[in-house]
């Protein structure tokens, strides 16, 4: 592999750790981390005069989420690659349990606004999985492309 590969791919690790950072600083400032945050959030309350949300706004906000977090998820588990083959094999499972988590953290408001508040759970988990398995994802690209620049620099 040319070695602007690696850097672009070094690049884009970089961006995606701030990319998950920012989105879970989102997630936790707007919903917050808890059963109670998340159930108010989605599902209103008449004492602070907030409303449910609607089908509508979830949608919404649904839409663009899940063009942009599979393409982020295909082009991470893409750039895998171009790891060693230990490396690949080991996050043959992190890249489709992420698919899956971002599946269930998007589409898990619909049925908490529907009143299935066990999906608030549900969201949480796959709200911690999707960044934990997309920090490793990241790092294990991140240090592939480092070693094969450290690899270059010795020829």
């Amino acid at each position: 592999m040319h070695q602007s590969y690696r850097y672009a791919i070094l690049y884009f690790s970089i961006f995606g750790f701030l990319l998950l950072l920012s989105g879970a600083v989102l997630f936790i400032s707007k919903l917050g981390i808890s059963y109670e945050s998340i159930s108010l959030f989605y599902l209103g309350s008449p004492e602070q005069f907030s409303q449910p949300k609607s089908t509508l706004g979830l949608l919404e906000t649904a839409l663009p989420h899940l063009g942009a977090m599979g393409l982020f998820i295909f082009v991470t588990g893409h750039f895998l690659l171009f790891s060693p083959k230990k490396e690949k094999v080991k996050a043959i499972v992190p890249a489709i349990l992420m698919f899956v988590a971002a599946l269930i953290d998007i589409g898990s408001g619909f049925l908490i606004a529907q009143g299935i508040t066990t999906f608030i759970w549900m969201k949480i988990i796959a709200f911690l999985t999707l960044q934990l398995t997309g920090i490793y994802l990241l790092f294990t690209i991140f240090s592939s492309s480092i070693n094969g620049l450290k690899k270059y620099a010795k020829k």
